[in-house]
Formats: C-alpha cells, sequence, structure tokens
C-alpha cells in the first residue's frame, strides 16, 4: 500500500511527519479526523470560518 505522505513547511525546511492517531490526509487534500479529535477540530474550523467570515447569508424570497 503507498502511503500519503504528510510534511509541514518551517523555518528549518520542509519537515516530514506522521500522524500518531487515526488522523489523515486524503489524496485530494480533505482531511479525516480519528474519534478522539473529531469534535475538537470541528469546534476548531467552525470558530476559524466564523472569524474569518467566509459564508454568505442567502435569504429565500417567497414566489407568490
Amino acid at each position: 500500500m503507498d502511503e500519503q505522505k504528510y510534511s509541514k513547511w518551517t523555518v528549518e525546511g520542509d519537515k516530514k511527519t506522521r500522524w500518531i492517531c487515526g488522523c489523515f490526509q486524503t489524496a485530494d487534500d480533505y482531511f479525516k479526523f480519528c474519534d478522539a479529535h473529531n469534535e475538537t477540530l470541528k469546534k476548531a474550523i467552525q470558530a476559524q470560518v466564523d472569524e474569518l467570515d467566509m459564508t454568505l447569508i442567502i435569504e429565500e424570497t417567497k414566489v407568490q
């Protein structure tokens, strides 16, 4: 099985890392979080979306 490597950019350069739990990154750049981290990371992501104002409010208009 060919593993997707995860890496992060640091001051020292590109560091290869590995997950220490069940979380993983898919080949198309989506993340899947393990049961231990899912709820915490979901809250963190929602907070960032709210803070960055990355959503639009869509008003539904009624057709008469």
